[in-house]
């Protein structure tokens, strides 16, 4: 396994995919690490000062590549550099 070290007798991958390989025990805690890191990036935690923002602030690049009023179209929807 790549996060543990344990080695496993029957498995034999290519050397290529040997460093990427998690046991299932490793694959389980890494999902639900990232679950939880992905449920705070959206979030947000509401101590921060970056987390009281209630608005963007109009000035700074992410805020200047959005469309005005919320225009609809194929953009990626940038968050202000402020409440990051």
């Amino acid at each position: 396994c790549a996060s543990c070290q344990s080695l496993f007798p029957g498995v034999s991958l290519p050397p290529q995919r040997r460093c990427r390989w998690l046991c299932p025990e490793c694959r389980a805690q890494r999902r639900d690490f990232n679950r939880e890191q992905r449920f705070y990036k959206r979030v947000g935690c509401g101590l921060c000062q970056a987390c009281r923002i209630p608005e963007d602030c109009g000035i700074c690049s992410a805020c200047a590549r959005s469309p005005p009023g919320g225009t609809p179209g194929p953009t990626w929807p940038h968050k202000c550099l402020l409440r990051r």
